[in-house]
């Protein structure tokens, strides 16, 4: 039970600060939404798709950020600890300007692709891959320390600083490039004050207490591999839709669907800080060879009651919703939020079963993950007459993949669920 009421103080840390981030970076969106118009913000969310896609590594970089600080913090390797900081600071560096470098070659296709015709917002995004990579080693030192407030406040932090330079930027007449630029100035601006923090954190380890210890870097890249995969799964699985009906739709049905895909996430922001508190509690319990399918399974509970409780908002009153929002604009709409709303209850779920098996080292789950996302983008590129038929489409391949993954963790824990049934029933 102690356990319990760690992840549920731990969480609602993560939660309220994640509570208070997202609102700041809904009311960007929304304001986005007014200012720019349909079109325009269609584009935008496109455009941050896009980023988050190129940027997959950060997903990668923030799981090895915090399973193997919250190791070597919970082993006592101090010393190694701040040596991982300054090797993945370094490398994700190189690999970021590498990687926005290469992109800048593919500018013209990009445009192409979303159908738009200024080059500048897609520079100013691509440009903005280099900090959404850095930044996630610090916030993933966070995490595998549990330090879950200072996580909670560059959150914050980064996300009003969105809201505030986007109303500024966009007013002044920028339109897009003002909000596309508004969204990597304010990730720029948060991971440099992120270091205060971390400085804090390193000033009060006392290393000359920590055991000695060189931490191997061909284990850190031998899990890096499946880690990367992983992320873009992740990723692609969740932007995928936005980035697909951009493609087969006319843009002001795509920005439409924008709105109402970006709405419909909040029950992600609502159940994700149980995935990001769950992956440290395990780690600590694996490494001291402990028990940990208590956390596990409890986290299952309270994200599906959490993803129920505003899906249940969404199927009451969906046009409300939309219409607080985003305005009247966008309301014709409202229709699409209680599915999308379930394709995103059954995204969330999927996401805390893949962190439960990377930090368990167990990456079997990939080949799944593989088989039904590309299944899920062959059928809607073969089928798309509607926007409601691509999002059902999510919805059955998004339930499939949960219920795979959840009979996979049944099947391999089945001789452990068989001792503690057995053991409840004799008591």
């Amino acid at each position: 039970m102690n356990e319990a009421k760690k992840l549920l103080k731990s969480s609602s840390i993560v939660f309220i600060g994640t509570l208070i981030a997202s609102l700041f970076s809904y009311l960007f969106n929304m304001m986005m939404g007014r200012l720019l118009g349909p079109t325009e913000y269609g584009e935008m969310t496109a455009l941050m798709s896009l980023q988050t896609i190129i940027a997959v590594a950060s997903g990668a970089i923030l799981t090895i950020s915090m399973r193997y600080s919250g190791e070597l913090f919970n082993e006592r390797y101090f010393d190694a600890l701040k040596k991982l900081f300054l090797f993945l600071t370094k490398y994700l560096l190189l690999i970021g300007v590498g990687i926005f470098l290469v992109c800048l070659l593919f500018l013209k296709p990009i445009a192409n692709f979303f159908s738009i015709n200024s080059l500048m917002p897609i520079s100013i995004v691509l440009s903005g891959v280099i900090f959404s990579l850095l930044i996630v080693i610090n916030k993933g030192y966070f995490q595998g320390l549990q330090k879950f407030r200072s996580l909670a406040s560059i959150n914050i932090l980064e996300m009003a600083l969105r809201l505030g330079l986007g109303l500024a930027l966009v007013m002044a007449g920028l339109k897009l490039n003002g909000a596309v630029s508004a969204i990597v100035l304010a990730t720029i601006i948060a991971y440099s004050i992120s270091f205060l923090p971390i400085k804090r954190m390193f000033n009060k380890i006392k290393f000359h207490d920590g055991h000695s210890f060189k931490f191997d870097k061909k284990e850190i890249i031998s899990y890096t591999w499946p880690t990367l995969i992983a992320s873009l799964f992740l990723v692609a699985s969740l932007n995928i839709d936005i980035i697909l009906v951009k493609h087969y739709f006319d843009p002001q049905s795509a920005g439409l669907y924008a709105a109402i895909s970006t709405v419909a996430k909040i029950i992600l922001y609502v159940t994700a800080p149980i995935a990001s508190v769950m992956f440290p509690m395990v780690s600590e319990r694996k490494v001291k060879g402990d028990k940990h399918y208590q956390i596990f399974l409890f986290s299952i509970i309270i994200t599906l009651i959490g993803a129920f409780a505003v899906l249940a908002i969404y199927m009451i009153m969906p046009g409300k919703v939309v219409s607080i929002l985003y305005g009247p604009d966008y309301v014709s709409a409202y229709t699409l939020l209680p599915e999308v709303g379930l394709f995103v209850l059954f995204y969330s779920m999927v996401n805390l079963m893949a962190n439960y098996y990377m930090v368990i080292k167990n990456f079997f789950f990939l080949i799944l993950y593989f088989i039904v996302l590309v299944a899920q983008i062959v059928m809607v590129s073969y089928w798309h007459p509607s926007i409601l038929a691509v999002i059902r489409t999510f919805i059955l391949m998004n339930g499939v993949l949960f219920a795979l993954l959840m009979g996979y963790y049944v099947y391999t824990k089945k001789e452990a669920l068989l001792a503690i049934f057995k053991s409840e029933n004799e008591s």
